[in-house]
C-alpha cells in the first residue's frame, strides 16, 4: 500500500492498515518536520542500567584470571612478533584518531562511556605499553579487593572515590578515563578470539572510564550484604547511575530527530524531566476497535468484603492471602486456556503461594489448570514457559505465576490462548529500602524537582500497565487484565495507566468482589466467543485504501491525531 502523507511517501507493508497508525504517521511527519523531535517513551531503565556497573569478588576473580591471561599473551607476542605491538604503541602516541572518525563517519554511535573530549587526547604514557597497562590494571583491581573489605555500608562520590584512590595507590583520574578504550586496542592488538571471555575486566575498564569522567550523576555504594542474604558476607560495590539523560544524551547529540514510542506511556510529562529534553510534540494515541476485546477490572475486596491490597501493613494478613487465592481458583474456572498472575516479588510470590499450599487452595486450583512458576533462574524459567505454553496448546490449561520486573514481564508476550487473563496481584513499587533507590530518589528531588512519592507511583504504574499488556497483542486478540488491589481504583494510581486502557475502565469495573468479577469476567467471555471475521473491522478498526482515502475517514482520522 503506498501513501502520501503531507508529501511524505510510505510504503506500507499490507493490504489493510489501522486508524491509529496513519494517525501516528501523520504525527510523525509533523514531527520530523519539526526538525528535532522527541516523542517520550519508557527507556528510563534502560539508560539508567547500560551506565550502572555493579562489582562483586566474583567480578574481580575473574578480571584477575583475565589480567593473567593478557599478561601471558603479552609475553608470547612479544617473543614471536613485537612488532605488532609497537605499532599499538604509535597508534596509541597518536591519540584515539581511529574512535573519533569511526564516530564521525557512523561507525559506531557515540558511547556516553567513552566522551568526546578523550577522543582528541593522546593515551597517557603510564598505560600505553602493553605491560604497563596490564599492571596497571592489576594496581586498580587490589584497591577495589581492599574497597570490598567491608562490615559496614560506604557511600561516597565520585570524586571521593577518586582522591581515595589517589591517596592510597597514586592512580590519578588520566589513565583511568581511557581504561575502557585502551582495553579495548589490546583486545583488537592480541586478535582475542572470544571477547566474552574477557566480559569481567571489560566490565572493571568500563567502571575505571565512568568513575574518572563523571563527577556528578553518580554514586558510589559499597554494601557488605546483599538484600536477599543480610546474615551471609557478599560485599558488593554499586556504581549506580542516577541521571539517564547522560545515557540518552549522545542519541540527542547525532541524529537531528528522535522518535521513542511505546504502548505503555503513562504520564507522558515526566520524561522530558528525567531525560533532560524539550520535547517538539508528545501524543498518546488511543486504540480504534470493532469490539471491546479488553476488559480491565480492579478487584478491591474479597466476598467477605475484606480489602485486598498488598501492602506492608497487610501482605501476611490471613483473610488477604486466602481471598487472593480465592481469585485465582475462580479465574481458574472460568477463564479458558492460559492465565497469568504477577506478583509484586519474588519473596511475596513465595509467601503467598506457600500458604495457599497450606490452605488446600493450590490442590484445587490444580484440578482446573496445571500451575507453572517464574524464578530467577533463567534456565528453570525457560523450562516453565515450554511447559505452560505446551499445556495451553493441548487444551489442559495452565497459569503461569511470575513476577513483575522479571523476565516474563518484560519480554514475553502471550498471544491468543497463552493469554486470556492476566491478574496483577498487588501494586508493583519498587523495594523501597533499597540504599540505590533512596540515592535515586534524592537526585530526582535536588535536580528535576520531583517528589518521591510521584516517581514510586508513576514506576509501578509503568510496571503494572506493562504487566497486563502483555495479554492483548493484537486487534485480534481478546483478554482481561484483573488489577487485584483496592488501590488501583484511587484516581492517582488509575490516571498513571495508559490512556487505551483506562478507556476501557468505567465506574462499574472499580473496587469489585471476587464474585463480581467472575460475573464480569463471564459475560465478557461470551460476547468473545461469537464469531469475528476480517470484514467486520473494515472501516471500523482496519482500513483499505480506498477508505483512506475518503475525506471523511481522512478528516476523521486526522481529528484523531490533533486530539492526541
Amino acid at each position: 500500500m503506498k501513501l502520501n502523507i503531507d508529501g511524505l511517501l510510505v510504503y506500507f507493508p499490507y493490504e489493510y492498515i489501522y486508524p491509529e497508525q496513519y494517525s501516528y504517521m501523520l504525527e510523525l511527519k509533523r514531527t520530523l518536520d519539526a526538525k528535532v523531535a522527541a516523542v517520550t517513551d519508557n527507556i528510563y531503565n534502560v539508560c539508567i542500567d547500560s551506565m550502572s556497573v555493579n562489582i562483586t569478588r566474583r567480578t574481580l576473580d575473574r578480571c584477575q584470571s583475565n589480567v593473567e591471561t593478557l599478561q601471558t599473551t603479552i609475553k608470547n607476542i612479544k617473543e614471536t612478533d613485537a612488532a605488532k605491538l609497537q605499532e599499538e604503541y604509535r597508534r596509541l602516541v597518536e591519540g584515539l584518531k581511529e574512535a573519533n572518525v569511526a564516530r564521525e563517519t557512523d561507525a559506531y554511535m557515540g558511547n556516553p562511556v567513552l566522551p568526546d573530549e578523550i577522543l582528541k587526547e593522546a593515551v597517557p604514557g603510564s598505560i600505553r605499553t602493553a605491560e604497563h597497562f596490564v599492571r596497571f590494571l592489576k594496581r586498580f583491581l587490589e584497591y577495589l579487593k581492599s574497597r570490598l573489605r567491608v562490615h559496614h555500608v560506604v557511600q561516597e562520590s565520585s570524586p571521593q572515590f577518586l582522591k581515595d584512590i589517589f591517596d592510597k595507590v597514586c592512580i590519578d583520574r588520566k589513565p583511568l578515563r581511557f581504561c575502557a578504550e585502551r582495553l579495548r586496542s589490546l583486545l583488537r592488538t592480541l586478535e582475542i578470539a572470544d571477547i566474552t571471555d574477557f566480559s569481567p575486566v571489560t566490565l572493571i575498564a568500563n567502571f575505571a572510564t565512568l568513575v574518572g569522567t563523571y563527577s556528578q550523576g553518580f554514586t558510589i555504594i559499597i554494601e557488605p550484604f546483599e538484600d536477599r542474604t543480610p546474615n551471609i558476607l557478599n560485599p558488593v560495590l554499586h556504581f549506580s547511575c542516577m541521571d539517564p539523560s547522560i545515557a540518552i544524551k549522545p542519541v540527542f547529540e547525532r541524529f537531528q530527530s528522535v522518535v521513542i514510542t511505546s504502548g505503555t506511556l503513562s504520564p507522558l510529562d515526566i520524561y522530558p524531566k528525567i531525560l533532560d529534553f524539550r520535547p517538539v510534540t508528545m501524543a498518546s494515541f488511543t486504540m480504534t476497535l470493532s469490539r471491546n476485546c479488553l476488559c480491565p477490572l480492579i478487584v478491591g475486596r474479597g466476598n467477605d468484603q475484606v480489602a485486598l491490597s498488598s501492602k506492608f501493613e497487610t501482605r501476611e494478613d490471613f483473610a488477604v492471602i486466602r481471598n487472593y487465592g480465592n481469585l485465582l481458583l475462580e479465574m481458574s474456572a472460568v477463564v479458558p486456556d492460559g492465565i497469568v498472575a504477577f506478583f509484586t516479588s519474588y519473596m511475596y510470590m513465595e509467601n503467598i503461594v506457600a500458604s495457599w499450599y497450606e490452605q488446600g487452595i493450590l490442590e484445587s486450583i490444580q484440578r482446573n489448570k496445571l500451575i507453572f512458576i517464574e524464578t530467577p533462574d533463567s534456565a528453570e524459567t525457560s523450562m516453565a514457559l515450554e511447559k505452560y505454553q505446551e499445556a495451553c496448546e493441548n487444551g489442559r490449561g495452565a497459569i503461569l505465576l511470575s513476577v513483575a520486573r522479571g523476565k516474563v514481564s518484560e519480554g514475553i508476550d502471550f498471544v491468543h490462548h497463552f493469554g486470556r487473563a492476566v491478574i496483577m496481584f498487588g501494586v508493583p513499587y519498587v523495594y523501597t529500602q533499597s540504599r540505590i533507590l533512596k540515592a535515586r530518589l534524592e537526585y530526582l528531588r535536588d535536580q528535576f524537582q520531583i517528589r518521591e512519592n510521584d516517581f514510586l507511583t508513576f514506576d509501578a504504574m509503568r510496571h503494572a500497565a506493562q504487566c497486563v499488556g502483555r495479554v492483548i497483542r493484537g486487534k485480534t486478540d481478546y483478554g482481561l487484565m484483573i488489577f487485584a488491589d483496592k488501590r488501583y481504583a484511587r484516581a492517582d494510581k488509575r490516571g498513571k495507566l495508559p490512556r487505551w486502557i483506562q478507556e476501557h475502565l468505567s465506574d462499574g469495573s472499580l473496587n469489585l468482589t471476587v464474585d463480581e468479577t467472575v460475573q464480569l469476567s463471564k459475560h465478557f467471555l461470551r460476547q468473545m466467543a461469537q464469531p469475528f471475521r476480517q470484514e467486520d473491522q473494515l472501516g471500523l478498526s482496519l482500513l483499505t485504501l480506498e477508505q483512506l482515502e475518503s475525506e471523511e475517514m481522512l478528516k476523521k482520522i486526522t481529528q484523531m491525531a490533533h486530539q492526541a
